[in-house]
């Protein structure tokens, strides 16, 4: 019995060769020379297959991916290695590998090295920060001709601040473009889903209805991409203004109750209304508080005051509202369409 490389006669064979044969001929390893890594230079996110890692542990990276250069052939039933890093640049690193490997009660050690080179490549986030991305887009639109500058403040104010939260959670939310367009504003963001529920919550704080749309925007992995638009058409009217519609005075109390309707107080009765937003849409704005006058107190009685007309002088006798009490000798009027109405409250 000898061994067919050296031509020893051992003990023991093992697929016809000595253990030292063994060893050399089928306990061996391979490295690649080169092992790349995609890192972002604007981030630090370091690429794993298909998917980008942020704030990444480097020294980890870097282990697996010398464990998934390594090649062995089937004998090694088992290795494991150590590894020292010596840095060339901040780029380039060498590693120096002690590798054993095992085959059966058979172990012999390995010295190999690698370069790990850092390739910059901008991450998918970064790249869509840098190149205009956006998945959808938020209008804004006014009724009347244009947005008042309190409104754009309010909703400006509202996009950003819900982008920071967001971006807290999702480095992928970010604000691409804002542009002011046919008097309202246009919002162009990152995120289809914050897009949709900024929309809503600008709905609730001004009042108005929301409305989407898709469009194609492409393929990716087979698949259509669509492209959101989310419209929020904002009402001529503001809270505490006074509407008419079918001959009826109202003043708006609330833009949006927890059902989605506009909440109205009748000004000649005072009572309360819910009404949708669809049914206001031709509701013709009188004026707001610029409108309310005081009105001197003639006479009063349970259910009715007479006041001085505010322009004519002439003694007007009013119903009163109900559970309407006066205080001092005036009350909060409007005149509209000729006649007065007794305001029940001013703010």
């Amino acid at each position: 019995m000898f061994c067919v490389e050296c031509g020893s006669e051992p003990d023991e064979l093992f697929d016809g060769l000595c253990s030292e044969c063994f060893k050399k001929r089928k306990l061996n390893i391979d490295i690649d020379e080169r092992i790349e890594i995609e890192i972002c230079p604007v981030c630090g996110s370091v690429k794993r297959k298909s998917n980008w890692i942020e704030r990444p542990d480097m020294e980890a990276i870097m282990l697996k991916k010398i464990d998934e250069s390594i090649s062995v052939p089937y004998e090694v039933e088992k290795f494991s290695f150590n590894v020292e890093f010596h840095e060339e640049d901040p780029y380039n690193i060498i590693a120096d590998i002690s590798v054993e490997l095992r085959s059966g009660d058979m172990v012999t050690e390995k010295d190999i090295s690698s370069k790990i080179v850092f390739k910059k490549t901008q991450c998918t986030i970064c790249s869509r920060i840098h190149g205009d991305y956006y998945e959808a887009i938020l209008q804004v639109r006014p009724s009347s001709k244009e947005l008042t500058e309190e409104q754009k403040n309010l909703i400006v104010e509202k996009v950003k601040k819900r982008i920071e939260i967001k971006k807290d959670e999702k480095r992928s939310v970010f604000l691409t473009a804002q542009e002011e367009m046919h008097g309202g504003l246009d919002f162009y963001l990152s995120d289809s889903g914050v897009t949709k529920n900024l929309a809503y919550e600008i709905s609730r704080a001004v009042g108005g209805s929301v409305k989407s749309s898709a469009k194609l925007a492409g393929r990716e992995d087979g698949q259509n991409i669509y492209r959101m638009t989310y419209s929020v058409r904002i009402p001529a009217y503001e809270l505490n203004d006074f509407i008419e519609i079918d001959n009826e005075i109202f003043r708006v109390k609330k833009l949006k109750d927890s059902g989605g309707k506009v909440v109205l107080k009748v000004v000649k009765s005072g009572e309360r209304r819910l009404m949708d937003y669809k049914r206001l849409e031709n509701a013709e704005v009188l004026g707001g508080d610029e409108l309310i006058q005081r009105s001197v107190i003639v006479s009063e009685s349970k259910d009715e005051i007479k006041v001085l007309d505010p322009e004519s002088y002439d003694t007007v006798t009013l119903l009163k509202p109900e559970d309407f009490e006066t205080e001092g000798d005036e009350v909060p009027v409007i005149k509209v369409m000729g006649y007065l109405y007794i305001i029940e409250d001013e703010g």
